[in-house]
């Protein structure tokens, strides 16, 4: 496989992600907020906060795109073991480990108000592994990435 086919398949990925989570944030939260409103009116001021719950969660994980985005724009010029791509990953893990604090926090409030719908609960424990998996992957492999850049740096070197 070339290496731009290959970037433009993962580009493809990113911007089909970008899409599904904008639908979700903007499209699936809100129809589900006005189904629990219409099941609970007694709820309708957490409507608001669900939404921009919603957001907050997902401003991170568009900002981990944007960082792919750009380590994918180094693979067909055949650098992606280079140092900006180790900062990339850095922050990727940084990010997924900081977007942790909203979704186990709502869980909390959610277990402390004694309101734990399956569902909800259900999706707050897979986003809080999805964000644990994705911080250690990304931790160790900005480790991995780093080795490898000092191996070419010596590599280019000796030549």
């Amino acid at each position: 496989m070339k290496l731009t086919h290959a970037t433009v398949l993962l580009k493809a990925v990113l911007v089909l992600s970008f899409l599904l989570l904008a639908l979700v944030v903007f499209g699936g939260v809100p129809a589900y907020m006005a189904h629990i409103i219409q099941v609970r009116p007694d709820v309708a001021g957490w409507d608001y906060w669900m939404r921009a719950y919603a957001l907050v969660v997902a401003l991170p994980v568009w900002a981990v795109m944007a960082l792919l985005w750009r380590t994918f724009d180094t693979i067909p010029r055949n650098n992606a073991f280079c140092l900006d791509n180790v900062k990339r990953f850095r922050r990727i893990a940084l990010l997924a480990a900081a977007d942790l604090v909203p979704v186990v926090g709502l869980g909390v409030l959610l277990v402390a108000l004694g309101v734990t719908p399956p569902f909800i609960m259900m999706a707050l424990m897979a986003a809080t592994y999805g964000g644990v998996i994705v911080a250690i992957v990304f931790h160790v492999l900005a480790g991995l990435l780093q080795n490898a850049v000092v191996l070419k740096q010596d590599s280019d070197m000796t030549i």
